[in-house]
C-alpha cells in the first residue's frame, strides 16, 4: 500500500528534454539540409506555424546547407553546446525526474545573399577554349611517344 503513492509520485514527475535547431533564412522559402539530410523550407517571420525547427538527439557540429533559386547556396556548422543539465548525472534528473518540459533552443540565422548575373560571352569563350586543349591530336601524339619505346 506504500507503493501507490510512490508509483504516482513517479509518474507525475515524467520529465522530458526537447531540444530544437531553429533554421531562419532572409528571405525565406530556402531548402534547408542537415548534415546532407533535407529537413524542409524556412517560413517567414509572421507564419503562423512558426519557424522551421528541427528535433535533434545528440549535442555537436551539426552541418547546415540553405538553397535557394537565384540566391548563393550557404554552408556552415553550428555548434550545439552541452547545457549544464545534460551532463551526468544531472541529465538524470532532467530527463526522467523533472516535472517540467525543458525545451533547449539553439538557432542558425541566415541572410542569403542574391547571385550575381553570368558573362554568358565569357562562358563561351572558356568552353571553346577547353574544347581546343582537349583535341584528340594530342592524346594521340602522347600515346605514340609512348608505343616508340
Amino acid at each position: 500500500m506504500r507503493t501507490l503513492p510512490l508509483i504516482v509520485l513517479l509518474l507525475l514527475c515524467a520529465g522530458c528534454v526537447e531540444r530544437r535547431l531553429y533554421i531562419r533564412s532572409e528571405p525565406a522559402g530556402a531548402e534547408v539540409y542537415i548534415d546532407g539530410e533535407r529537413v524542409g523550407v524556412t517560413r517567414p517571420e509572421k507564419d503562423p506555424a512558426g519557424p522551421l525547427y528541427v528535433n535533434f538527439a545528440y549535442y555537436g557540429a551539426r552541418e547546415y546547407t540553405l538553397r535557394k533559386p537565384g540566391f548563393k547556396t550557404v554552408t556552415g556548422v553550428k555548434q550545439l553546446v552541452t547545457p549544464w543539465y545534460e551532463y551526468p548525472p544531472m541529465d538524470f534528473f532532467s530527463e526522467v525526474m523533472a516535472p517540467w518540459l525543458i525545451v533547449d533552443e539553439h538557432e542558425v540565422d541566415v541572410k542569403l545573399e542574391p547571385v550575381a548575373p553570368a558573362d554568358v560571352e565569357q562562358l563561351y569563350r572558356d568552353a571553346r577554349a577547353y574544347r581546343e586543349d582537349a583535341q584528340p591530336q594530342s592524346r594521340f601524339e602522347y600515346a605514340a611517344a609512348w608505343g616508340k619505346r
